[in-house]
């Protein structure tokens, strides 16, 4: 049987997380349901997706459940290119109140 107790003292040591980390987090789950609701958008599995961009089905679940808003570039530009989509980076001085199919990560 587990000690939850010892579980709980672990946990309880840890420091909350910084207003910052909540705010990556928030930004890595953002692309991440950017990144399924194109998918599923395009009528494409995960392993439909996986294979056009020459990797695996785990790596887009990965990327879906929000593991992937620190991704690099070169994979997010993958991503867009087979969704037939555009990836735009862009560092305007003043920033449109929502963009469509975008996250806002700063």
């Amino acid at each position: 049987m587990a000690n939850y107790s010892r579980w709980n003292d672990v946990k309880n040591r840890r420091p909350a997380p910084t207003e910052e980390l909540r705010a990556d987090v928030e930004h890595d789950l953002a692309m991440g349901q950017l990144i399924y609701d194109l998918r599923t958008a395009a009528g494409l599995s995960q392993r439909a997706l996986a294979e056009r961009m020459g990797t695996t089905q785990s790596v887009i679940s990965r990327l879906e459940e929000g593991g992937g808003a620190r991704n690099r570039l070169d994979t997010l530009a993958r991503v867009a290119t087979a969704l037939e989509r555009h990836l735009i980076v862009s560092f305007p001085v003043k920033v449109p109140a929502r963009m469509k199919d975008s996250v806002q990560v700063a």
